[in-house]
């Protein structure tokens, strides 16, 4: 090893392992939130003839198989909600997938739509349902980065200006999200679904409603030339450059869409003091230091969350050998320095190998094998270790979507999906 990699090393480590002298935070009287839902993808696979078995039960709708969740101890639905609002087809019905002329899987996914045929779905099922508001055109995540198109929103047009989303200043923009957010959920309230918990934002990270790093945007025009190895670099080096230049705009822009929420709910003379507000970041590039940096300026800059969520995909790259290590430190660190519990907003882990898109996702964690067995363990591991320190709930994420591939709780052959045993003794695995 060359001088300079140990002195790379060291730097990194001092970086990773950041000290956490904090006792652990106590159990929450509050319930534990198992966030068993159906995932953004189940809606078209039914629709192209899919059916899932879950022991001597078959699931052949959407409602039939979130029912089999709830009955497995589920306690809230989940939908992701972008800002394109039709789903669009061809002409024999099939979907049509093409945005700006590429073929795109998120096209029709996380349209209005379809966040109105889950929440009626939650509704008719009476259980809880957790927006997701992107403020996204179809999808955004740490990697992706894309501005909010309001293009099918009339609603809106006077609100623009006349201006490209890019044009807009940062009280142009609030303006916008404001109405945006009342406009969801006042849809959402009409509907009857019952909301506990808003979440503003994916994988926050490196933007929000097209303020983000590599996007052109008025309220900071650094942004657009910013380099996009700051994307994967940014925690490590440069956590004081995304506070002061992406971070501190980010919760403005997040407040707004909360203010629009609650006007929704004060309009409708409907208590909201019981509400709760979060986003979250993903975590494979992201320190201790960084992850709780992020959720302090938010707070700072007007947005302080009620949850602080993360993602936590224990089989992808880490920022730390040690990654029980690491979460347990976030988890604790975010518990003390900003008094409020940790949701884990995406989580899943492979039964077998891993294929696809997320092929390299296939790194060992702990002694949890890569087998029904070891995805279930972990999981159950995890639910147990959550509910008795300072972790609000957990959302398997996309548990039955065929393109997740190992990590989903269900295999697949023929557009049929047969539960894993993480499905099958879900009920005892989170009763741990």
């Amino acid at each position: 090893m060359t001088q300079k990699m140990i002195l790379t090393a060291v730097l990194l480590s001092t970086l990773f392992f950041t000290s956490c002298d904090y006792p652990e935070w106590p159990a929450s009287n509050e319930p534990f939130r198992v966030a068993l839902s159906l995932s953004p993808f189940s809606l078209n696979q039914f629709e192209d003839g899919y059916s899932f078995k879950i022991g001597d039960r078959t699931a052949s709708t959407a409602e039939e198989l979130q029912t089999i969740y709830n009955e497995l101890g589920s306690t809230e639905m989940y939908v992701r909600i972008g800002t394109k609002r039709r789903v669009t087809r061809n002409e024999d019905g099939t979907l049509n997938n093409i945005i700006n002329g590429k073929e795109d899987e998120n096209a029709n996914v996380h349209t209005f739509d379809q966040a109105m045929e889950l929440c009626s779905i939650a509704a008719t099922l009476d259980v809880p349902i957790n927006p997701e508001i992107m403020c996204a055109h179809i999808y955004m995540d740490m990697d992706r980065q894309e501005a909010p198109d309001f293009d099918e929103y009339p609603e809106f047009n006077g609100l623009m200006n006349g201006k490209k989303w890019s044009e807009l200043s940062l009280e142009e923009i609030r303006a916008v999200l404001k109405a945006y957010g009342k406009f969801v959920a006042d849809a959402f309230l009409e509907a009857g679904c019952t909301v506990n918990n808003w979440n503003i934002g994916n994988e926050a990270n490196n933007g929000f409603a097209g303020i983000a790093i590599g996007l052109k945007t008025a309220v900071n025009t650094d942004l657009e030339d910013a380099s996009g190895l700051m994307k994967y670099t940014g925690s490590l080096f440069h956590v004081y450059w995304l506070k002061d230049n992406l971070w501190n705009y980010e919760a403005k822009a997040m407040a707004a869409v909360k203010e629009g929420v609650l006007e929704a709910y004060a309009e409708k003379e409907i208590d909201s003091s019981n509400l709760k507000f979060s986003t979250h970041i993903a975590t494979v590039v992201a320190t201790t230091r960084s992850t709780v940096s992020f959720f302090k300026t938010l707070k700072e800059n007007g947005f302080a969350v009620d949850v602080a969520g993360i993602s936590f995909y224990p089989s992808a790259a880490s920022m730390s050998i040690d990654k029980w290590d690491l979460l347990k430190r976030t988890v604790v660190r975010i518990n003390h320095e900003l008094k409020v519990p940790v949701f884990i907003a995406e989580f899943s882990y492979p039964s077998g190998k891993m294929s696809g898109p997320f092929k390299s996702w296939n790194k060992k964690f702990d002694k949890y094998k890569h087998s029904q067995s070891g995805q279930a363990e972990l999981y159950g591991d995890l639910v147990s270790w959550g509910k008795k320190n300072g972790i609000a709930g957990v959302r398997y994420w996309a548990p039955d979507y065929e393109k997740w591939y190992a990590m989903s709780m269900f295999e697949f052959d023929d557009k049929v999906g047969t539960a894993k045993t993480i499905l099958l003794d879900h009920k005892e695995l989170i009763e741990k």
